[in-house]
């Protein structure tokens, strides 16, 4: 039986103003993985994910999400299938409570009795959101602030999640944080496609890999197809780990 796609990019072409940054990308993203999209700097990951979401005009080629054109759709129509961003820092609104901000994540929801479950799922998840839900955001540790982002996320009931470089300006303490809340994620098995430049880190979770290069995909395969990992950062990055 043949793997259902949730995701498609077929042959798309975008970018900002006169500047292209996508060129004739194309991308079939399974149902039930982890995914990641990794490369150089300028190669078109985060464009790659707002073409996903509706924040990039597509200006050739087409979108589809769980078989259904979206190419044209808003950011809106785009959540409402059940494609939910998380963007690069988490965002988290500090004057708002822990609870407030979980809220914020369900706003197309008006159901109070789907809201109180989808809170519990949220709490069952990151226990320490529970702990603290009067707690004012602002006020809670980053790594903490980063659970709380990917929570309100889970509040939308995603079917897929979007991670536009969930350590990006992190001390390394807290990218250890963030790894470990997405390994909860993919163990309470949500989907998700996370751009990352800490490649030993994502590749820890993910099970799927897209290397783009130049706003196109150079590379795509399962993790067990890299045959050198060490070899793959210095290609891409431009310096080997240590």
């Amino acid at each position: 039986m043949s793997e259902q796609s949730a995701l498609i990019l077929d042959g798309v072409d975008a970018g900002y103003g006169e500047n292209q940054v996508l060129h004739d990308l194309s991308m079939d993203v399974k149902v039930g993985r982890v995914n990641c999209i990794i490369g150089p700097n300028g190669s078109g990951k985060s464009t790659s994910l707002k073409a996903m979401n509706g924040l990039v005009s597509i200006w050739d080629g087409t979108l589809e999400i769980l078989g259904e054109d979206m190419t044209d759709a808003t950011p809106r129509e785009i959540v409402e299938r059940g494609i939910v961003t998380v963007p690069q820092g988490g965002n988290v609104f500090p004057e708002m409570t822990v609870k407030e901000n979980l809220r914020m994540g369900a706003y197309l929801e008006s159901d109070s009795d789907v809201l109180a479950e989808r809170y519990e799922h949220v709490y069952e998840t990151f226990p320490v959101l529970r702990e603290r839900a009067s707690q004012h955001a602002g006020s809670m540790s980053g790594g903490q602030q980063a659970m709380l982002a990917l929570g309100r996320a889970l509040m939308a009931d995603p079917k897929f999640l979007l991670l536009d470089e969930p350590s990006a300006g992190l001390a390394p303490n807290l990218i250890d944080d963030v790894f470990e809340h997405l390994a909860r994620l993919k163990d309470a098995g949500i989907d998700m496609i996370i751009v990352e430049q800490n490649v030993r880190k994502v590749l820890n979770i993910a099970e799927y890999i897209y290397i783009l290069d130049q706003g196109s995909v150079s590379f795509e395969g399962r993790k067990d197809e890299l045959t050198d990992e060490d070899e793959l950062v210095e290609m891409y990055l431009g310096r080997r780990s240590t």
